[in-house]
């Protein structure tokens, strides 16, 4: 790989991660004025997102707008000028050193070449990645940063708007008993991204694999399907949920997709259940069906209490 664009590679995380700090250290200083009511952990989060944000806006600049110590040229204007294969060597270089991953500006020129190469080299990097640490060949070699390139594909893949590998990827994910959070992460905004092609993928598996009792991979691909409902509504997904509700072994992921999702048919399902199991309900499982109920407009009144804190637990928050 060409020693001027390791430079600048680096440069560009370098100047990143300052950018970072900066927003962070001015940020930071507004943590006393915390709003009151307002949990610690979620407004440093709030403001480390912000800050995150705003380094996310200065990097694009530097990125796009022309540089003279590029010789008046932006990255993204380098990347253009640049073969195919030294852009892949670029991303797989990225992928595996940079604190900040990829420059957006990089994927979006490899998203520019020829689709039919495009796709070839994204299909075999995210096959040939490993998605477990049992799948990996090379001790030498990070798990978190190799999968690093498979996550720079998919974002390859989502700018080209293609998503010709979602049932490949699907599939593969469902052959996990478990993955880590990033892998899964990372496969859910891609698949979350085609919206139409993924919906009947994911209600065809969900609908399919009841006997499981939907755990594992199948409880995110809940969780994925009711991301894209979120935004695409359709009486298939509500139903799809439904019977996740009614099949899942863990009930409390479908509670949370189901109030999520936003469809106030599920309160007269969940009093329903409530009642029915007055004596069996867990607590953990009836706290958060009272919450689900509660969020989604239902009245709570009416449903009888098998602890009796519900409402002290409340006051409490």
């Amino acid at each position: 790989m060409r020693e001027d664009i390791k430079e600048l590679l680096k440069r560009y995380d370098e100047i990143g991660a300052l950018i970072l700090e900066q927003k962070l250290d001015e940020f930071g200083d507004k943590l006393d004025q915390k709003p009151e009511g307002v949990d610690d952990v979620t407004y440093e989060e709030y403001i480390q997102r912000l800050a995150k944000e705003e380094t996310d806006i200065a990097t694009d600049k530097l990125e796009n707008e022309p540089d003279e110590k590029l010789g008046d040229k932006s990255m993204r204007q380098i990347w253009d000028e640049m073969s195919f294969d030294e852009k892949t060597e670029a991303l797989e270089f990225s992928s595996l050193n940079l604190d900040r991953g990829v420059p957006k500006s990089l994927i979006a020129s490899i998203a520019t070449e020829p689709s039919d190469m495009v796709r070839d080299y994204c299909g075999r990097i995210i096959g040939e990645c490993a998605w477990t640490e049992e799948e990996l060949s090379d001790e030498d070699v990070l798990f978190e940063m190799q999968f690093q390139k498979a996550i720079a594909c998919f974002k390859v893949l989502i700018r080209m708007k293609e998503p010709c590998f979602i049932k490949a990827v699907i599939d593969r994910y469902m052959s996990y008993g478990q993955t880590r959070e990033f892998v899964a992460e990372s496969i859910a905004e891609y698949v979350e991204a085609f919206p139409e092609v993924s919906e009947p993928f994911l209600i065809g598996l969900i609908e399919s694999n009841t006997d499981s009792g939907l755990e594992g991979p199948c409880e995110d691909c809940v969780i994925m399907l009711t991301e894209i409902g979120k935004e695409h509504k359709t009486e298939e997904i509500y139903q799809t949920l439904r019977h996740a509700f009614r099949y899942m072994n863990n009930k409390i992921y479908a509670v949370i997709c189901l109030a999520d999702y936003g469809d106030d048919r599920a309160v007269s399902m969940f009093k329903n259940y409530i009642n029915r199991n007055q004596k069996t309900i867990e607590r953990d499982l009836f706290y958060e069906m009272m919450s689900a109920i509660q969020h989604l407009g239902g009245d709570i009144s009416d449903i009888q209490d098998p602890f009796g804190d519900f409402q002290k637990k409340q006051a409490k928050n």
